[in-house]
């Protein structure tokens, strides 16, 4: 799916850095692992794999490692503190390669038109070709977003967040009550990027995302 509607609002100004307090439960001051996927760097409660060809899921030890056919590949980087950060190398050209965090099925289908998937990224090498993000809830269940003239578009090596509204992401057999893996990031092209945080964060009163 292309953002065609998110693009236009996500260059109006909503490239911003939210407070991280945002990310911990007032209740009982612990991090929710049904609405934050990576914090710091560190999956919460879920499982990194990386993907290619020749094994589409291989988990990540130690946030560090690379696919099966050397297509992608991971470690720590930093953002605000030492590796607090993942950083995500895609090398070859013409080679399939994905990351994705993956554990037990979450209901999110109450936060369809209220919320973004936001994520909190660099840049450090430009995609050469279509960057994908996406959302799995059990093959051939899932849906993806082309992200590439979105970040294209971003400075090479500054941090930014990116909203990605949650009922922009659809398809003919996506189910948001079982998913499965709520974050997915890949491409076939040569690509850098890092990312610090990945959450669910809610839309601004009047902001409708893809709803029409």
């Amino acid at each position: 799916m292309k953002l065609s509607v998110f693009h236009t609002f996500f260059l109006q100004g909503l490239i911003l850095f939210v407070s991280l307090a945002s990310l911990i439960t007032q209740a009982d001051n612990q991090i929710n692992p049904n609405t934050i996927y990576l914090y710091k760097g560190e999956s919460i409660n879920r499982t990194m794999t990386l993907g290619d060809p020749k094994n589409w899921s291989q988990s990540v030890s130690g946030r560090q490692g690379e696919s099966a056919s050397s297509n992608i590949s991971i470690k720590p980087t930093s953002f605000k503190e030492d590796s607090d950060a993942i950083q995500l190398t895609w090398s070859k050209k013409s080679a399939q390669g994905n990351f994705g965090i993956y554990g037990s099925n979450i209901d999110l289908l109450k936060y369809k038109d209220l919320v973004y998937l936001t994520v909190d990224m660099r840049i450090d090498q430009k995609p050469k070709g279509d960057v994908k993000i996406g959302m799995d809830c059990g093959y051939p269940c899932r849906a993806d977003l082309t992200i590439n003239k979105i970040i294209k578009g971003m400075k090479q090596g500054e941090w930014f967040s990116l909203p990605l509204p949650l009922n922009c992401f659809k398809g003919d057999n996506f189910d948001l009550g079982k998913i499965n893996a709520p974050f997915t990031i890949s491409t076939s092209e040569k690509f850098t990027l890092s990312i610090t945080n990945i959450r669910l964060e809610k839309m601004p009163e009047g902001e409708k995302g893809c709803k029409k």
